[in-house]
């Protein structure tokens, strides 16, 4: 919504853009304003566009070589540097469905949905998947005219939770709330501490009584979103109540933002929802787990992503350099100190399938493989699911310049330290986001505000930035709270330098006189 999502630096103007306040962001209009960033920045003219990335190999102690194709050919580019801003949402995660050669209509992922609905034209159409991307398809389809089947699988973490934008009794934007201090304290986090309030997080997630008010305020949280849908008032309906507890969902939090009432196009029948799994598909049919059968024009997959980058490396030294009993051993001492620490989460949701394996990307800071935290020539923009996607995007942006740069204030410098801190803080997403994406990449809802504190720490910021202690606790931290982020860091190490190189001077001085 405006005013959360847009850079510190380059607000969103509603004269420009046309977006009024507390209003959604069309996509056409968050396309032109990035595009007009890139331009205000001097990114855009360094855009190679229509160019793959072949492969990234080391080109000795150099830095990196990376072989791209473009329309002129392949070639070499060598950098001292290199970041990999890619994100989470390159490689779609596309089903195989048992006799899909005989499906004879058209299946796709929500991926090119855009691309895909001009030439549609169905009258019913199946959408696999319960989170948002598939209420968006499904919403986009009876928009057509269509009649939508939505296929959501039994086996995994059920129906998206989604909000109206203004929630609690006195009605406050969602996306505001996730980033209010004090509200942030009600998420048990590894880097909590870093806000500045520890005592308080002690006390929420280390004793009983904490533990009983967190406990509450989840359940408040979860049934005024719940009472606001009114899920019960109709048995279509229900078949989309969240099935697990908003405390463990994380960043697939979602916000209604449709013209009409996305729910009343499920009492009114067209949206059917299905708790089921697709087993083959026939010709312009969909054969289910259950046995029904289902006549459809289209499927479209909304079916995630998957996390690894499409980046190739001709060595694979990314991970952390152990071997599997090793990386076992380090996981086990790390889901033993994320319990201990907070005690609130052994009690974990029951699930329809056994939980995963935590194989999360084990970068540090969720940025940097460990082994370039030293050598300081790779890193990882955009690697996380965050709510606050804007705000992390900044603040990870200039940690990597300062990184990069070797100017980074706070670092370990021993292996293990560096090996410890990956290890608990990418451990931690297990236990604390089972129903989301935590057992495979960091997913930040109320923990993105004390991340980005983390990453402004190592750079020497300042992390509390409103007017008064009050305004501190209560007031949503917003992107243009961090404006002038670059400016500020400068005119510190510039200091710093000056103070350091009059030291110096200093010094020699005396040793002469000695």
């Amino acid at each position: 919504m405006k005013g959360t999502y847009e850079f510190p630096d380059f607000p969103m103007a509603e004269k420009t853009y046309g977006v009024k306040p507390n209003s959604h962001i069309p996509g056409t209009v968050l396309h032109r304003y990035l595009t007009d960033f890139a331009k205000h920045y001097d990114v855009h003219d360094r855009i190679q566009f229509n160019t793959s990335v072949n492969l990234v190999e080391r080109n000795g102690d150099a830095g990196w070589r990376v072989s791209v194709t473009s329309p002129e050919g392949t070639e070499s580019i060598t950098t001292e540097r290199l970041v990999l801003a890619t994100g989470l949402t390159s490689t779609p995660n596309m089903p195989q469905y048992k006799n899909a050669d005989k499906f004879g209509a058209p299946l796709f992922h929500a991926k090119d949905f855009c691309k895909e609905a001009p030439n549609l034209n169905v009258k019913k159409a199946i959408v696999v998947g319960g989170a948002k991307s598939a209420f968006d398809v499904a919403y986009a389809l009876v928009q057509d005219g269509a009649t939508v089947d939505l296929v959501v699988r039994p086996t995994g973490n059920g129906p998206v939770w989604i909000a109206p934008p203004f929630v609690t009794p006195l009605k406050k934007r969602l996306d505001q709330l996730l980033n209010i201090r004090w509200m942030t304290w009600f998420s048990p986090c590894p880097w909590g501490q870093e806000d500045g309030f520890p005592a308080v997080r002690n006390f929420l997630h280390g004793t009983s009584v904490g533990r009983f008010l967190v406990s509450n305020f989840w359940k408040a949280l979860s049934n005024d979103v719940t009472g606001a849908i009114g899920y019960d008032s109709h048995p279509e309906l229900a078949k989309l109540k969240p099935w697990h507890s908003a405390f463990w969902i994380g960043s697939g939090l979602s916000i209604l933002n449709y013209d009409s009432p996305l729910f009343d196009l499920v009492k009114q029948g067209k949206i059917r929802v299905h708790i089921d799994d697709i087993e083959s598909l026939e010709p312009n049919r969909a054969v289910l787990a259950s046995g029904n059968v289902i006549d459809t024009d289209a499927i479209i997959c909304s079916t995630g992503w998957k996390k690894e980058s499409t980046i190739k490396f001709a060595e694979d030294e990314l991970g952390l350099p152990y071997s599997t009993e090793k990386k076992r051993s380090l996981a086990q001492a790390a889901d033993e100190k994320v319990l201990s620490l907070y005690p609130g989460l052994k009690n974990q949701p029951e699930l329809n399938v056994k939980p995963k394996e935590a194989n999360p990307l084990r970068y540090y800071r969720f940025m940097i493989p460990s082994g370039m935290v030293k050598t300081r020539d790779l890193a990882f923009a955009g690697m996380i699911s965050s709510v606050s996607t804007a705000t992390c995007a900044t603040i990870q942006g200039h940690w990597i310049a300062a990184f990069l740069a070797g100017k980074i204030d706070r670092i370990p410098t021993s292996d293990k330290e560096i090996t410890d801190e990956i290890m608990l803080h990418t451990q931690w997403g297990k236990w604390r986001y089972p129903c989301g994406y935590g057992a495979d990449l960091p997913d930040l809802v109320f923990e993105g505000l004390p991340y980005c504190n983390m990453l402004m720490k190592d750079m020497g910021l300042e992390t509390h930035r409103k007017g008064s202690r009050f305004q501190e606790l209560t007031s949503p931290y917003l992107p243009a709270d961090f404006k002038g982020l670059v400016e500020e860091w400068k005119e510190k190490h510039e200091a710093t330098e000056e103070i350091n190189g009059v030291e110096v001077r200093q010094l020699a001085s005396s040793l002469k006189k000695a």
